[in-house]
């Protein structure tokens, strides 16, 4: 039980981490059509994932319930692929094949290397 009340913090502070930062990534890029805000937040998110897994990989202390609060909590209400698909589905709506083939492989490579360099970053 303690574990699932962990988790739901983690992800509703992930969740509210990705209002507040979205809007802000809005702001900077008023009008843009390609979806900047989801972009660099899955991102930021794998890079953290990736840290925290490595940290958890080097301290094995660390307790499993915050372990999965952190990972599964945090990270997974911070992140968002049901918003990506979405945000693709948009983009090619509006007859544009270069922006969510874009948008697709930044998320897909950028994601595996942040996640890589969070990994390695904690190690």
């Amino acid at each position: 039980m303690k574990s699932l009340l962990l988790i739901a913090a983690g992800s509703a502070c992930g969740g509210v981490l990705r209002h507040l930062l979205g809007c802000r990534v809005r702001l900077l890029w008023v009008g843009s059509a390609f979806p900047w805000h989801t972009l660099l937040i899955n991102l930021s998110g794998c890079l953290v994932l990736g840290f925290l897994t490595g940290l958890a990989e080097r301290c094995p202390g660390l307790p499993q319930e915050w372990r999965l609060a952190l990972t599964v909590g945090l990270c997974g209400g911070f992140t968002t692929f049901s918003t990506f698909a979405q945000e693709n589905i948009d983009l090619l709506r509006s007859g544009s094949l270069f922006l969510p083939a874009a948008y697709m492989a930044l998320s897909l490579i950028g994601g595996l290397a942040l996640a890589a360099l969070g990994f390695c970053l904690a190690r």
